[in-house]
């Protein structure tokens, strides 16, 4: 097992150069912020972190949080929309002009990323989205001598899916890596199948405030009162699954009063919009857009339920982790989410929430109504999910062990680095955080049944 950091005589500070497809453009760009909050953590421990991520509209480079943050140059200025705002899958598939730009993409960032190397000698170049950041890593870690970690999402194996040419150059970058991570057991699985090679299992935590343990308003019970408060946050994207949760609103309806607010924006948001009217639920759901932080917070305290309708989607693209629930427990909220993709690592059916079969409107209302009728239920589910997360995903223990792989790493020959690197979490086998959050929890899961 990976050592932390911290059992090591005085580990000397990092230089480590983190290669992405999208950061934040200036201090209020909320994109990508749980890497934005890893990389603080590790910047806190006093590592030198950079980023190298592309350019967005001819962006140059700048500082975020005190992090240097290496712009590279891809195309003219209009078209740099390639990432940012919309994932580069989702854009591409609803243009899909922008495909040429692929190439030039990875030529400039290879550029760059040697270019920077040469110049400041990392110890660890650490890759996100190995399709098409891999080649990019690769040629940087050469250039300086580096040793090469890749972070998988989940959205490359889609992609390899969908995209026979893609599979080839994903499997060469995984197998050229010194050292691969999975978001979720889902995700490693992923990469073995597709590669051959193990992984470690480490997600990223939350980067909402934690509910305060004394003010937090459970679901209640039916009364004349109180009209229930359903909450969805996330893009309007088709894997987000957003219409099933439409189409269950009329059952859950028909079994009490409820409100359905739903957050964040995307392509889907007309279509969406149309399928509320034609449901006739303008006056059960509410569209709220994009919202800030603080907004969100607010709409956590008010919600009596956190709801995540994922499916797989036309590409075969879904959740790779699921962070939406994390934010949830963080709030002690009870958590109805599909049981796809990296989502059942976080929502463990009975235990800090209940899981549905994707695309099922009928067991969607169900398990809504189910956390309804039974608050003492849902409020133990809500009680567990917040310990859970203060466990599992908490950034501290995240970034100890992130740091501990990476002087492991380092302290290993060339020659040993593939071949003797353990696997922590194994994706077939049990996680032991699972009987300590089941022990948790009072009474016997079973009060709910498993409608998988």
């Amino acid at each position: 097992m990976y050592f932390h950091a911290r059992n090591l005589a005085a580990p000397r500070p990092l230089r480590i150069v983190v290669i992405t497809s999208t950061y934040p453009r200036h201090e209020g760009d909320y994109a990508v912020p749980w890497l934005r909050e890893s990389i603080r953590h590790l910047v806190d421990r006093g590592h030198h972190v950079s980023v190298l991520a592309p350019a967005f509209e001819g962006l140059g480079n700048h500082i975020i949080d005190g992090v240097a943050v290496h712009r590279f140059r891809y195309s003219l200025k209009c078209l740099e929309h390639l990432t940012h705002e919309e994932g580069a899958p989702s854009r591409i598939r609803n243009q899909p002009l922008y495909q040429i730009l692929g190439l030039p993409y990875v030529l400039m960032g290879w550029r760059a990323g040697v270019r920077l190397a040469r110049r400041e000698r990392f110890d660890i170049v650490h890759v996100h989205w190995p399709f098409p950041h891999g080649p990019i890593g690769l040629a940087t870690a050469r250039a300086c001598g580096a040793r090469l970690v890749m972070t998988s999402h989940g959205a490359e194996y889609a992609m390899a899916r969908r995209k026979a040419w893609t599979r080839p150059l994903l499997r060469h970058s995984l197998r050229h890596a010194d050292l691969l991570i999975a978001n979720s057991s889902d995700t490693a699985k992923q990469i073995e199948l597709i590669s051959g090679c193990k992984s470690e299992v480490l997600p990223f935590g939350s980067t909402v405030r934690a509910a305060s343990t004394e003010t937090v308003p459970h679901a209640v019970p039916m009364d004349d009162g109180h009209v229930s408060r359903i909450l969805f946050t996330g893009r309007l994207i088709q894997r987000k699954g957003v219409e099933y949760l439409l189409r269950a609103v009329p059952h859950v309806l028909a079994q009490r009063p409820a409100e359905f607010i739903i957050t964040g924006d995307g392509d889907q948001r007309p279509q969406l919009e149309s399928l509320a009217r034609t449901l006739k639920l303008n006056g059960a759901v509410r569209f709220l857009g994009f919202v800030t932080n603080e907004q969100l917070d607010a709409q956590y305290a008010k919600c009596d339920v956190w709801v995540n309708p994922s499916i797989i989607d036309d590409n075969g693209d879904t959740e790779g982790l699921g962070v939406g629930a994390i934010e949830a427990f963080a709030h002690r909220k009870p958590v109805v989410a599909s049981a796809v993709g990296g989502i059942p690592d976080v929502v463990h059916h009975g235990i800090t929430g209940l899981l549905v079969q994707e695309k099922n409107e009928h067991e969607l209302a169900a398990a809504i109504i189910r956390m309804l009728n039974d608050p003492q239920r849902a409020a133990e589910m809500a009680d567990a999910g917040y310990r859970y997360a203060q466990e599992a995903f908490d950034w501290t223990m995240l970034t100890e062990k992130l740091e501990g792989m990476y002087y492991q790493l380092l302290a290993k020959k060339p020659a040993q680095q593939r071949a003797a690197v353990p696997v922590v979490n194994d994706a077939a086998g049990p996680q032991p955080h699972i009987a300590r959050v089941r022990a948790a929890v009072a009474g016997e899961p079973a009060a709910f049944e498993s409608n998988d």
